[in-house]
């Protein structure tokens, strides 16, 4: 019997102007392993980021998502192991929870020798998720944008000059993201307008002063901020370590920080910087990614 081993990097989403249309893939991971068994059972195993969070069973998200492929095929494995080993910290804003199920629709897939082709997992996670913009981006990496045809995802990825991160993730309990506001005034809806084109171009072309520019206002940003702890303390303080900008991510509470340099010592500061609040935090620095997933077989014992 084949094992089946599916990576999928984390997403940073809702970043600036680009609420519900961008992605960015970073190279934190989450790694899920599938072997078929010989009996009926269904064996869930997790370590890393936000091991033991979820129940072990038919509720756990990767599970989630392979019952979406076997519905839809009506066929399922007797019995399978699944193994997870989590890097993306969970309720972070970075697409963990989206990942787990992803991971989930492609290694069911796998499993029953591919009814479904790229287009289709991407679709079904989509409506999974319903968080497109994380299931395109984790799914094929680096830079994505989408839309819809009808209720059918169009997704486009994008030039991309990769470059490192500094994330800053709060690691206490209790931050709830804010939700999409039913109404925007028309000066702010306007304002990511002209930035959503200058930010994808200084994507493309690895202007970073232009990136941190272009990720200072969105629809989302301030009441982001307003929710993350000491943003606006930790922030100046990133400023004048040598950060260009800040922005978020999936609503919080993850702080990314852009720079040309000098990412340990920003990253210091960061630490420092939470230290002296009195907020828990963990500072990272994080490549992008742009395979997005891996998959790869190997014979089990």
């Amino acid at each position: 019997m084949q094992k089946i081993k599916v990576r999928l990097p984390a997403t940073m989403t809702d970043f600036g102007p680009g609420v519900r249309t961008l992605g960015l893939a970073l190279s934190l991971y989450a790694n899920v392993d599938f072997s078929p068994r010989s009996d009926d059972d269904l064996i869930v195993e997790t370590e890393g980021e936000g091991a033991g969070r979820y129940a072990l069973g038919l509720r756990h998200p990767v599970v989630l998502g392979m019952m979406r492929v076997f519905q839809a095929t009506e066929q399922a494995p007797s019995g399978v192991t699944i193994r997870i080993k989590n890097d993306i910290p969970l309720g972070s804003g970075l697409g963990a929870e989206e990942a787990f199920m992803t991971a989930g629709i492609i290694g069911a897939n796998n499993l029953l020798n591919h009814p479904f082709n790229r287009d289709q997992l991407i679709q079904m996670a989509s409506d999974a998720t319903k968080r497109p913009d994380c299931a395109v981006t984790t799914i094929t990496g680096g830079l994505t944008a989408h839309t819809y045809e009808d209720e059918t995802v169009v997704h486009r990825s994008l030039a991309l000059s990769p470059f490192k991160l500094i994330l800053a993730i709060r690691t206490d309990d209790g931050y709830e993201s804010p939700t999409l506001p039913t109404r925007v005034p028309m000066a702010d809806m306007l304002r990511s307008l002209h930035n959503l084109p200058i930010l994808i171009d200084a994507l493309g072309a690895g202007n970073l002063p232009a990136v941190a520019a272009s990720v200072q206002d969105g629809v989302l940003a301030e009441a982001t901020r307003r929710r993350i702890g000491g943003f606006n303390h930790v922030a100046e303080v990133a400023r004048l370590a040598g950060a260009l900008g800040v922005t978020t991510s999936g609503g919080g509470p993850a702080m990314i920080f852009i720079a040309e340099d000098h990412h340990n010592r920003i990253a210091e500061a960061i630490e420092t910087a939470f230290y002296n609040i009195q907020i828990p935090a963990r500072v990272l620095i994080v490549p992008m990614d742009t395979q997005g997933v891996v998959i790869s077989m190997m014979q089990s014992a």
